[in-house]
């Protein structure tokens, strides 16, 4: 693929020269991961089930009153769920004026992220898969989603060796869009609308280490920001369980960003009483018998093995371990030298609309400002399909994939302009691939029930 880059850009060997001059900073600055942003179309075909909601005259007014308002903003596709704007509405007590804002910023970052593409073309590595504790097993008695997460037992330090910030918090986010699937089949299933979930995270075997890990509470906190900010009232109740000293240390760190609604539906349990409390939601033949109720595996194993992710240490053999020279050899892989305060740009031509854009890169030594736009025939403007953000590919290569929606020429930026001392070296392949059918796409679409 042709690309073309702006007359900043100098040889590696001139690049590498002024590095081996340039001054060793051994300042670290403390900053939050940016997560990649991506878009997409909802794939779920829609139900002829009727559903029905306890609303009250005046809240069917005010999600009726919502939806007109934001008719010429919200996505066709998104327009026709009425439970969307009754949860932004709620979220802010009703306020038309603050739902709008909030829902505002939710299609931007909807569209930033690609959530609506998340299930489909989001694949985590297997570390992620074997190690991150996400399990969906089942729903309560009054119909809510449940998810149990092996907190105590997770291994942060692992994961963060395994994958990069931007692959972790994509991995979780796909799970909650799953999770929105579960719920919209089950409520189907049941003629009434369920839209929440119930969480349940055990701390055992929680550690002083784990409870400070840094990498892990940066994350966590930005993913319940995030979580507060885009999924209003998904959240029915977390139950907190085997909490120990080392929670103590940790949870006011998150707690600080967290609203009054959310605090009020956190339930903190010690060593004992959750299991009674767990029995009054859960019927004891849903709910696994590690954690009081009577189900197990066909092999009678409690730990229910075979429907629960218990997470754990991670190998080392899924460590990351960098090799500059892996892309360099691959077909199509071009380099280029961006001094300090400079930016390059690749410009990519997409014939078909529904291509997708996919690209590799890395630099040969810190990290590189990086994002995605595209000329629009309708503004004088650049359409921003993924801002221009932070990348660290110190372990390995940075990869993702873009579902372009219209023809023409997308531009990838890679950007320096924020260092004061360091050139970088830039390794990167772009290529395309053709369109998939629309009836197709449910084929890869992989969610257990």
């Amino acid at each position: 693929m042709m690309g073309t880059e702006s007359p900043q850009i100098e040889t590696e060997k001139q690049c590498s020269s002024k590095q081996e001059q340039t001054y060793q900073s051994t300042i670290t600055l403390f900053t939050f991961p940016t997560v990649l942003k991506f878009d997409f179309k909802i794939l779920v075909k829609h139900s002829a089930t009727i559903m029905h909601d306890k609303w009250t005259i005046e809240e069917e007014n005010a999600v009726s009153e919502f939806r007109k308002t934001m008719m010429d903003v919200v996505p066709k596709h998104l327009h026709e769920d009425k439970h969307l704007f009754y949860k932004f509405l709620k979220a802010r007590n009703f306020n038309n004026q603050q739902a709008e804002l909030m829902l505002t910023k939710h299609l931007k970052w909807r569209k930033e992220i690609q959530i609506d593409t998340i299930i489909t073309d989001f694949k985590p590595s297997e570390a992620l898969q074997k190690y991150i504790s996400q399990s969906f097993f089942g729903f309560s008695k009054e119909g809510y989603l449940l998810q149990y997460a092996a907190i105590g037992n997770s291994d942060g330090k692992g994961i963060f060796r395994s994958a990069n910030h931007n692959e972790v918090m994509k991995c979780i986010l796909q799970e909650i869009e799953k999770n929105k699937v579960r719920l919209k089949r089950h409520s189907e299933k049941i003629g009434r609308t369920v839209n929440q979930c119930i969480y349940i995270y055990n701390m055992e075997n929680m550690t002083l280490a784990k409870a400070t890990h840094r990498s892990s509470i940066e994350l966590f906190a930005i993913g319940v920001a995030m979580f507060q900010d885009n999924y209003p009232e998904l959240l029915k109740n977390i139950y907190v369980i085997n909490a120990s000293i080392y929670f103590t240390m940790a949870f006011p760190i998150v707690k600080a960003i967290l609203s009054g609604a959310v605090i009020d539906k956190i339930k903190v349990f010690g060593k004992e009483g959750w299991k009674e409390e767990l029995l009054k939601l859960i019927d004891a033949d849903v709910l696994p018998a590690f954690l009081g109720g009577n189900r197990t595996d066909p092999d009678e194993n409690p730990k229910c093995n075979t429907i629960v992710n218990h997470a754990g240490y991670i190998p080392e053999h899924y460590y990351l371990t960098k090799n500059v020279g892996n892309i360099q050899k691959k077909a199509n892989c071009q380099s280029c030298c961006l001094d300090r305060h400079k930016r390059a740009e690749v410009l990519v031509e997409v014939a078909e609309p529904g291509s997708v854009l996919h690209w590799e890169f890395e630099t040969k030594y810190y990290d590189i400002g990086f994002g995605i736009y595209k000329n629009s025939s309708d503004s004088d403007y650049p359409v921003d399909l993924i801002l221009v953000h932070k990348v660290d590919t110190e372990n390995k290569p940075e990869t993702g994939m873009l579902r372009c929606k219209s023809p023409g020429t997308y531009v990838i930026v890679f950007d320096n302009s924020y260092s004061w001392f360091h050139s970088k070296v830039i390794y990167y392949r772009t290529w395309i691939t053709k369109p998939v059918e629309e009836e197709n796409l449910d084929d890869f679409i992989t969610i257990e029930f």
